[in-house]
């Protein structure tokens, strides 16, 4: 005598089940956090070290915990970045030049404790009608420290000549910017002082 197979719904309720229970040990099994919704595409970005370059993001309005920027050119390179001279230090105090040619340098900042084990990552750029989205994973450490530090998420992708770039961090938007009419930071940093 055969044993029936299982009924496919059955099949398909089993697996995920077992998924389900499976996941936090197994994330392989559980859904794939890059499903895209339809019409949208994933464009590549290539994650940069911030302690490559011997520089520091300029202060920006206290009010705002994360200062974000699309960074096209090396004058905008400049406002956001100063440079922090050190005796012995050879490493550059920016991105070459022409690396502004081709690419934007995306550019997600805040103020955490200097403890550590705060996460601040450029997770994926996804296009939809010409528009871009950033996706950030963003983890302030929320132990104490008696210090704070400037942390950088920095990340290269191709160069666009329209639409808009909105920041998402924990399913919200932070910042929607649109370089090609001037919005390229936010907040906005405060104008140069001109020696007279």
């Amino acid at each position: 005598m055969t044993t029936p197979k299982p009924s496919r719904l059955r099949r398909l309720l089993l697996a995920s089940m077992i998924a389900a229970v499976a996941s936090p040990f197994f994330p392989t099994l559980a859904a794939d956090p890059d499903d895209l919704p339809p019409g949208a595409r994933k464009i590549p970005h290539r994650r940069d070290d911030p302690d490559r370059y011997q520089n520091f993001v300029v202060n920006w309005d206290a009010g705002t915990d994360l200062l974000c920027a699309v960074v096209s050119t090396p004058a905008d390179y400049a406002r956001l970045f100063h440079p922090a001279p050190v005796i012995g230090g050879k490493k550059p105090f920016a991105p070459p030049d022409d690396a502004f040619t081709k690419e934007h340098l995306l550019v997600v900042a805040r103020v955490v404790g200097g403890n550590g084990g705060s996460v601040l990552e450029i997770k994926r750029v996804v296009e939809k009608d010409g528009d871009l989205e950033i996706h950030l994973d963003d983890r302030p450490s929320t132990a104490p420290a008696t210090f704070t530090v400037k942390q950088a998420a920095l990340a290269w992708i191709p160069r666009r000549d329209a639409g808009q770039m909105t920041f998402v961090a924990k399913g919200e938007a932070i910042a929607t910017l649109d370089p090609a009419a001037g919005t390229w930071i936010s907040p906005a940093l405060p104008e140069p002082v001109k020696a007279e």
